[in-house]
């Protein structure tokens, strides 16, 4: 997977809903896309995938499970907090 890449390229003045045109893995901007759906604050989305472990996943970052192709499980996560069922 490319998504160490992908973190690596994400620029701090790069806006997350405009990915850039290089090729990158798809897992990566589906989860930036959602959670930016549930915060809208770029620097607390990037701070999360960056850092945040998520203790119902294992206890790992959303940038770690996803390298780990574990995309679907985040999205499933975050589709929940939309949902409401988690703050």
């Amino acid at each position: 997977m490319t998504t160490g890449f992908c973190a690596a390229a994400w620029e701090k003045s790069r806006n997350i809903s405009e990915p850039p045109s290089r090729p990158l893995d798809t897992g990566f901007w589906s989860v930036l896309r959602l959670a930016k759906d549930i915060d809208h604050d770029e620097q607390r989305v990037r701070d999360w995938y960056l850092t945040v472990t998520i203790r119902e996943l294992g206890g790992k970052t959303a940038q770690e499970l996803v390298q780990m192709g574990e995309t679907d499980r985040v999205m499933g996560f975050l589709r929940s907090i939309r949902r409401g069922y988690r703050d």
